[in-house]
């Protein structure tokens, strides 16, 4: 077959094109560090690449909201603590009162304290995170249309005004309605399944509510399918459970029982004799708030070393997946400078020959 110039020139034109896009394709992956500008390049990386990237955004979510469970939990802590103290400090001014009240300045000194005692207690319970309630379920800012006391802003209110033991209001419910019920009465309450026909006395309305404000609280999804309170429950953290003088295991409400003492310490009808009767039997039940805090203290702790395990296997994953994804997009530079000088080798190579071929024109032929 006759070989023609013209032959030789497209062929050179078509060897030289390959030899460029190969160079584009090269340039281009050294200068971007990706392995890949479109899908046809390496479709299987670009699979594991997406796969890495979806990974590291729902991992990027969920360490967000580690953090933002971290920062409640260590509020919700500082609350508990504050409220444990308080009922130190109130158990150790009923310990002295025991032995040291003797005339009735002294009664009406502890009386003060313990009225003190009730309001910080109080203030602790309504302990906030930014502008929410750390203890008001996932009605945070309270719920003023309910509560039809003039602070209606706050999840705990307290009104001193009504009966001896005074009224506790939690988002609008009276929890003080069940300061002194049998602990069996208060578990067949809560169910399963709740039944409110034991205890007669309670509106039904607000047994309904209780119900809601019982399992209230706020939550955080901490990982797939992983859901984690980040606060403590307001009616879980104040009924606690004591012994009375006959054995019987009883709910009792903290706050009730800080201001029973503040009001038979402040009653002057009663003697010296029966305020420290009353205090000395009193001390029980205070340990016992001590002791329910605690518990729920250890069990916030359990909660933020939850988390911080979740923290670290979640830097680790992190870890895993940028790798994964950087096997999958980046290139290796060293070795696509090599291959890129290789090519540019071969491009001028490519060059310098055609050069040579086709440089004869057709007076050379004719000399």
């Amino acid at each position: 077959m006759r070989v023609t110039n013209s032959m030789l020139v497209n062929t050179l034109m078509r060897n030289l094109n390959v030899n460029m896009n190969r160079l584009d394709k090269l340039q281009g992956q050294l200068s971007t560090g990706r392995k890949f500008a479109h899908i046809s390049d390496d479709p299987v990386s670009l699979v594991y690449s997406q796969q890495a990237r979806n990974k590291l955004a729902r991992l990027s979510h969920y360490q967000r909201s580690v953090g933002s469970a971290q920062d409640w939990l260590n509020q919700a802590e500082v609350g508990i603590m504050d409220l444990q103290k308080t009922v130190a400090n109130a158990i150790e001014s009923a310990v002295d009162a025991a032995t040291d009240v003797k005339t009735d300045e002294d009664r009406q000194n502890i009386a003060r304290s313990m009225e003190q005692f009730r309001e910080h207690f109080i203030d602790s319970l309504n302990t906030t995170f930014g502008d929410k309630f750390v203890y008001g379920g996932y009605n945070t800012p309270g719920d003023p249309a309910i509560n039809h006391l003039t602070e209606g802003i706050k999840s705990f209110i307290f009104d001193k005004d009504t009966g001896d033991l005074g009224t506790l209001y939690y988002n609008g419910l009276d929890l003080s309605q069940f300061d002194g019920m049998l602990l069996s009465d208060y578990k067949s309450m809560i169910g399963p399944p709740p039944d409110a026909s034991f205890f007669p006395g309670l509106d039904p309305d607000d047994f309904d509510r209780f119900m809601v404000l019982h399992g209230d609280i706020l939550s955080f999804d901490v990982g797939p399918g992983v859901s984690m309170p980040v606060t403590m429950n307001g009616i879980e953290l104040l009924l606690f459970v004591t012994t009375d003088e006959n054995g019987d295991s009883r709910i009792r409400n903290a706050v009730n029982v800080l201001h029973e003492l503040y009001t038979f310490a402040e009653k002057e009808d009663n003697t010296i004799t029966q305020v420290v009767e009353k205090i000395s039997n009193m001390i029980k039940p205070l340990q016992d708030v001590q002791n329910h805090l605690l518990t729920k203290t250890a069990e916030i702790g359990g909660r933020v070393r939850r988390l911080e395990l979740l923290e670290a296997r979640y830097e680790q994953d992190e870890i895993n997946y940028r790798q994964m994804k950087s096997d999958a997009e980046d290139v290796d530079a060293v070795e696509t400078i090599m291959f890129l000088k290789m090519a540019e080798t071969v491009y001028q190579a490519a060059l310098s020959a055609g050069a040579r071929i086709i440089q004869p024109t057709l007076m050379d032929f004719l000399r």
